[in-house]
């Protein structure tokens, strides 16, 4: 079913929007900037002191990066929901991710400019563009209801998606690691210059292959109670305070959304945190981390369309499950590991079910929201999607300084796997659904 729906242009042109942005997940947020962050620093990830207004607070490297990714997710999951119930009254779901991609793309090749010691700026840079690289992506998400009404489909192409976007990104980060690794084949005098150039080439990547979801995706039609003019900024807030109150009366996707944040949570601290982690806790060198994480994107490609066939043997909800419990197994092992082979082992584990995991989150939860308010439920999930990034981050950072131990930092994530597995057992999906399909594009 997946390789039929490519075949249409505007399920293709949402997929490579998953292609554009995967190349800021890999080289920004994972990989390339992690590590470069490091060399930014003092004593190349050691003792920091940064100035917050009349506050200075000392902390480490490592933890520092963490704290930076935290700030971006809170940021943007508090925004969220106001700008997607703006974009829905709007009918601008496409306009909003247009602006994101610009300016975020625009922040992105500011990075060229940070050199030694420059880490405060590279932070704020970052911070910058990937709040809205995230926001970017509330808007991609609600144009997914628009692409079919079958749960089936929808949750091929959410699939579909994720695996094009480990592609994409692959292949960029494999030129990127050619570049750091041999910048004198590029041209570039030094490591340093053609680490800062990967920056420029993540900008205009994510910049030219989002041009094909903003021209042929078509913008979902608004529910009824919202086909009236007024000012979309008000109408947006109120419509905001209206969701907060009505979103009890969707018993299970509330359900579905608690379970989210925890297991998310821990999801998103292993991506965050590996680079940092193989380099500060295990003296890993700059091409296994990169080649690494390269292998990750190859491995997570054909993964994340096998979890289709998963899902339809046990069910979305189920396949989750089991995703959930391979990454218990991933952090308990990162715990006792100890060199290259073990993180290579780690990265294939993660690759199996990463991919999957998330795009069924995405689609389960798009199959169980009313008609014409994709982006306004959007906006919670990012909610509970940032809250959740935000939080584990911060976690990590808070349990990496107290205990100065990374491990310990790490194998505290299965907390959040284990409850978001236990809160996503009692979610009755099908009870979920139902009630959306009773109730039709009303709230």
């Amino acid at each position: 079913m997946g390789s039929t729906l490519l075949r249409r242009k505007d399920v293709l042109s949402w997929c490579l929007y998953d292609w554009a942005n995967s190349a800021f997940v890999t080289s920004v947020v994972t990989v390339v900037l992690p590590i470069y962050f490091l060399t930014l620093t003092p004593a190349g990830g050691g003792p920091v002191s940064v100035e917050v207004g009349a506050f200075t607070f000392r902390t480490n490297g490592d933890a520092l990066w963490t704290y930076l990714t935290g700030a971006y997710m809170l940021a943007a999951g508090i925004v969220a929901p106001v700008v997607g119930a703006i974009a829905d009254h709007s009918r601008s779901k496409k306009r909003f991710l247009a602006f994101c991609v610009v300016v975020g793309s625009a922040l992105t090749c500011g990075l060229l400019f940070v050199t030694a010691g420059r880490y405060q700026l590279c932070g704020l840079l970052f911070v910058g563009a990937a709040f809205l690289w995230s926001c970017g992506n509330l808007f991609y998400d609600a144009l997914l209801p628009s692409l079919t009404p079958d749960e089936r489909e929808m949750d091929a192409i959410s699939a579909a998606g994720y695996a094009v976007g480990y592609l994409g990104g692959g292949l960029l980060l494999a030129v990127n690691l050619a570049m750091v690794s041999k910048p004198d084949w590029f041209g570039f005098a030094d490591a340093g210059s053609a680490t800062r150039a990967v920056f420029v080439t993540v900008a205009v990547w994510w910049a030219v292959f989002s041009l094909p979801v903003l021209r042929y995706v078509r913008e979902p039609k608004p529910a009824p109670a919202q086909a009236r003019p007024g000012n979309a900024v008000v109408e947006g807030l109120q419509r905001l305070l209206a969701t907060f109150r009505k979103i009890r009366r969707y018993r299970q996707l509330t359900r579905l959304l608690v379970a989210f944040i925890f297991y998310n949570t821990g999801i998103g601290t292993v991506i965050t945190v590996a680079a940092v982690y193989g380099k500060a806790e295990l003296g890993l060198s700059d091409g296994t981390l990169i080649g690494c994480i390269l292998m990750v994107q190859f491995v997570g490609f054909p993964a994340a369309l096998g979890f289709i066939s998963v899902a339809r043997r046990l069910g979305a909800r189920n396949a989750v499950l089991v995703g959930l419990a391979v990454y218990v197994g991933v952090v308990v092992f990162a715990f006792f590991m100890t060199g290259a082979t073990e993180f290579w082992i780690l990265g294939i584990l993660i690759a199996l079910v990463q991919g999957g995991t998330q795009a069924l989150s995405r689609s389960l939860y798009a199959s169980m929201i009313p008609e014409g308010h994709s982006a306004e439920f959007f906006g919670f999930f990012s909610i509970f999607n940032k809250v959740g990034s935000f939080a584990g981050p911060i976690c990590f950072g808070v349990v990496r300084d107290i205990t100065d131990s990374s491990r310990l930092a790490i194998l505290f994530l299965v907390t959040f796997f284990v409850l978001g597995a236990a809160m996503l057992l009692s979610v009755n999906v099908e009870e979920g659904k139902a009630v959306v399909t009773s109730r039709g594009g009303t709230t």
